[in-house]
């Protein structure tokens, strides 16, 4: 059955045996996907989560000369506030749904804030983003897209979050998604291949972007660069593009998924391009299936002879360190922390799921009782874990890290931080070299008790997981 026939994609639980509660060493880890379905988990206690809303913001946000209508109570329109004042990205309105709207119905709302945006912005495409509420009070959207459409002669998208389809907000990628090439390019005919290549990016800092269209560009290459900053036209050419290469599958393994087998796309997922020896890895990979391999070989010769001689004596050798990060961009870090000879004391990801198999078998291989912790805004499970493990250095890109300061271990923070390709890797390492010298703020932090009863951080870091029963 095609992908695009349903109005929403197979939530990650079901389509890739998603986790998003675990707790348990690497060489256990790699079992709970050995089986024909994982077991899942839930916690009896949960601290605070994202939801899929959040996430489909994150993509909508960067998608040029479009506006979104968010279909909800003005405090769903709080992710997309973010984006736009912290990052200057995206045009949107809210319909502030009231407790008159979710009893009655907010057709007639809805039709005045698409009407008022188009008017507003004249967008190339217009989003209509659900929600909790406007899902638990049955607007049909449908309608509203159906009618409008023809009227305001461009394409209306309904994306249809729900908030609680899902305990992986991960999914709100997939759903987003999922409605772009469902009424963009659903229907059409594969075309004659135009030679470019696919760069699927959906969480990456602009800068990354420019660092590795610098790589590619530099092997010949013309990029097609979706869904970030992508116009509605990119969609449509990506559907006849030479190959999709990924920069984080965790992100955007559905679109790259089906434009290969709907539209045959040839789709590579080397991995993350973080670290020198990953990056070259990622770059050979990337050159292998364009058919440029010995270039990319030659480029990354070139490349890393450079950074080395940037770093130089650059060493993480008698230094511990726990990441907590998205599973991609963690275990990316993770090699490149055993690169420069440092040692992982723990992780951290937000979901673990079939995607990972490969690098959890890897690394259970190296470190079997290596600690793995699942869980998405959980930080008085993680504060635990620090407290026992005691790590030297803490990189993560929470909103706790300030609570990770407490406990007086130097903290590096990723969130906006440029990580990928040779210039990403340098500047990584010369951050963690300043905070690792300049000790002084955190040991004035450390002085700051932490928020949690010593009661609480005395049970054990599972103590709300339990095995979830049908």
């Amino acid at each position: 059955m095609s992908y695009l026939k349903t109005k929403t994609p197979r939530i990650r639980e079901k389509r890739l045996d998603t986790l998003n509660a675990w707790l348990g060493p690497a060489k256990s880890a790699v079992g709970e996907f050995a089986g024909d379905e994982a077991v899942q988990r839930i916690r009896t206690f949960s601290q605070s989560t994202n939801d899929d809303v959040l996430h489909a913001l994150r993509i909508l946000s960067r998608i040029e000369n479009s506006v979104t209508v968010i279909h909800a109570p003005r405090g769903c329109a709080a992710g997309a506030l973010y984006h736009k004042l912290a990052l200057g990205q995206g045009n949107w309105l809210v319909t502030n749904l009231d407790q008159k709207d979710t009893i009655m119905g907010a057709d007639r709302k809805l039709r005045k804030a698409v009407t008022s945006a188009h008017r507003t912005y004249r967008p190339e495409v217009l989003f209509i983003l659900s929600s909790p509420v406007a899902a638990i009070n049955n607007d049909d959207i449908q309608a509203v897209v159906d009618e409008l459409q023809d009227e305001l002669e461009l394409p209306v998208i309904p994306v249809f979050v729900t908030g609680f389809a899902s305990r992986n907000a991960v999914t709100g990628y997939d759903i987003v998604l999922h409605s772009i090439l469902r009424q963009l390019v659903r229907g059409r005919e594969a075309g004659e291949r135009n030679g470019r290549v696919n760069l699927l990016s959906v969480t990456e800092h602009r800068a990354d972007i420019q660092e590795i269209t610098r790589l590619l560009t530099a092997l010949g290459l013309e990029l097609n660069i979706l869904p970030d900053h992508a116009t509605p036209g990119s969609f449509v050419q990506a559907t006849g593009a030479r190959l999709s290469l990924s920069l984080n599958q965790d992100a955007e393994n559905y679109l790259g998924t089906v434009l290969r087998d709907e539209y045959g796309v040839p789709y590579q997922a080397p991995g993350r391009p973080v670290g020198i020896e990953a990056t070259g890895q990622w770059l050979v990979a990337a050159g292998k299936a364009a058919g440029l391999e010995q270039a990319a070989a030659e480029l990354h010769r070139q490349e890393s002879a450079r950074i080395g001689r940037e770093l130089g004596d650059f060493s993480l050798s008698g230094v511990r360190v726990y990441l907590s990060l998205p599973p991609g961009m963690a275990f990316s870090v993770a090699s490149l922390v055993e690169e420069f000879g440092g040692e992982i004391a723990g992780i951290t990801v937000s979901h673990l799921d079939v995607l990972h198999k490969a690098r959890l078998e890897d690394i259970a291989s190296r470190h079997p009782s290596l600690q793995i912790h699942v869980a998405d805004g959980q930080p008085f499970e993680e504060l635990n874990i620090l407290r026992r493990i005691g790590p030297d250095l803490y990189i993560g890109d929470g909103n706790h890290l300030g609570q990770v300061g407490r406990l007086g271990i130097p903290v590096v923070s990723l969130e906006h931080s440029r990580l990928l390709g040779y210039d990403g890797t340098l500047i990584l390492c010369r951050r963690i070299s300043v905070v690792l010298k300049n000790r002084s703020f955190g040991q004035r932090l450390a002085s700051v008790a932490l928020p949690y009863k010593e009661s609480w951080l005395q049970r054990s870091p599972n103590w709300h997981i339990k095995k979830e029963v049908k």
